[in-house]
This record gives C-alpha cells, sequence and structure tokens, in this order.
C-alpha cells in the first residue's frame, strides 16, 4: 500500500510574511497543504497568492482563540476579540454552542467566497476542536460537508472523544515545533509511523518570514527555522526514497 505524507502549515492568512513562507515551503519544498484562518488580517493575500498554486491543497483554520470573529460572540470575546481564554470559559461550561456553529458557519463561508472553492478539509487554530464541545460541533459540520477533519488520535483519547463517520490520517504528528525543529526529528517520526503500520501521515508545521505581525507572537524567528528544514532537498530526496507519495487532503 502506497505511503502518503501530507505537510501541512497551519496559519495561512496570518500575515503576508507567514503566507509567503507558506508558499515558499510549497514551491521548494514538501508542504502540500495549509489551513487558512479567516478571520487573520492577511486572508485576503493568502488567497490571492494560492491561486497561483492548485497543487497546494487549502483546508479551513478554524479560529476561535485569535483576532476578531466573524459572528457574533459574547460569551467568547474580550475587548472585541478572541483569545486563549477559550479553554477555560468551555471548562466554566460558559460556551455557547450557536456561538460556535454560527462563527463556524461564517468562517466556511468566507473561505468558499475568498478561495472560490470548498476546503480540502478542517482543522482548528491552538487545537481547538479537540475540546469536546466544539468536536461536537466541528465533526457535524464536516460529516454534513463531506469533509475530511484533522484527527489527533492521542488527543481524542485524552478528551475522551469518540471519533465517528470522520475521514482524517491514520497518523498524526504534532510536535514538529521549537526544539524538535530538524530534519532528523522528521525522519524520526515517519519511522516511527512506519513501524506502527500507518499508511497516512500528516505532519504539522508553521513555516514563515518574519513581519511585524509574525513579531508579535510568542512563535516568531523558528518559522524561519521550520522554512529552512522544509525546504532541504536532501530532505525530500529521503522521504521519497523511504516510499512516500506527498499528498494533501484530497488524497484520502
Amino acid at each position: 500500500m502506497t505511503k502518503i505524507l501530507i505537510v501541512n502549515a497551519d496559519d495561512f492568512g496570518l500575515s503576508p510574511g507567514t503566507n509567503y513562507g507558506i508558499i515558499e515551503a510549497h514551491r521548494h519544498g514538501i508542504v502540500t497543504s495549509t489551513t487558512a484562518m479567516m478571520n487573520a488580517t492577511g486572508i485576503e493575500h493568502a488567497a490571492a497568492l494560492s491561486a497561483d498554486f492548485p497543487a497546494l491543497g487549502v483546508g479551513l483554520h478554524f479560529v476561535l482563540s485569535y483576532g476578531k470573529p466573524l459572528s457574533h460572540m459574547p460569551s467568547l470575546v474580550r475587548e472585541g476579540v478572541l483569545g486563549k481564554w477559550l479553554w477555560e470559559t468551555a471548562e466554566r461550561g460558559l460556551l455557547q454552542n450557536d456561538e460556535i456553529v454560527a462563527e463556524l458557519h461564517q468562517q466556511y463561508d468566507r473561505f468558499v467566497s475568498l478561495f472560490d472553492r470548498v476546503p480540502t478539509h478542517i482543522d482548528s487554530h491552538h487545537h481547538a476542536h479537540f475540546i469536546p464541545q466544539v468536536w461536537e460541533h466541528v465533526a457535524s459540520f464536516a460529516r454534513e460537508k463531506g469533509l475530511p477533519l484533522r484527527i489527533d488520535w492521542q488527543a481524542t483519547r485524552q478528551q475522551n472523544i469518540t471519533v465517528q463517520d470522520v475521514r482524517g490520517v491514520d497518523y498524526f504528528i504534532n510536535d514538529f515545533y521549537a526544539e524538535n525543529v530538524s530534519s532528523r526529528f522528521i525522519l524520526d517520526a515517519l519511522e516511527r509511523a512506519t513501524d506502527e503500520n500507518e499508511h497516512i501521515i500528516e505532519l504539522m508545521c508553521h513555516p514563515g518570514f518574519v513581519d511585524k505581525i509574525v513579531m508579535q507572537s510568542r512563535y516568531c524567528y523558528p518559522r524561519l527555522d521550520e522554512l529552512e528544514v522544509l525546504t532541504s532537498p536532501a530532505l525530500k530526496q529521503y522521504i521519497i526514497e523511504q516510499g512516500f507519495r506527498l499528498g494533501n487532503y484530497t488524497d484520502l
């Protein structure tokens, strides 16, 4: 059976620097897929760039913890913006189901409008869809639209989430990040996945160039390190030699 590796760059649309970095990692590296933040300031720029790269799969990066929402979310906004207090709000039972659903529909509709196509799949910023209450609505929406969903099997087990009737990858590598950013880390992770006989694998990444918006993030300069690793010709060649085909969520 063919082994497929999906290398998904999160945060498309965060800023022009992030967008250019993701495109660079696609053109000259192993990034095959990305997910778009529909409420971020660089999203129109991202949509325009992606039109020239049809082989780059673009999914929806559902956002509940950054920027301004597209809908009315009084249970979650503070001073008009979303933030990482999402988890505290959910734990306290104050997150409203109708607000999650409305925001998901708004972000999806904006994606279709800007990109002139449906997303290849859905995932989320800061893994928000692994909050059980959020998962319920995102999984239902994915089933309704016939879209695959990012599944982190370890996270779903930890959160006691039952994965039912949604398509996803067999194995998810979520820790190519910070001190783990190296070619050796990727190769070791792929070897572990192969040992477990998993055939469709997603590697999450966050490449980008640095601009003023990215400099406001706690994850700033490591995006350049990721870009360097992900555009290594030797890494790409080795992955192919190990029998992997680089693909995206349309291959599911």
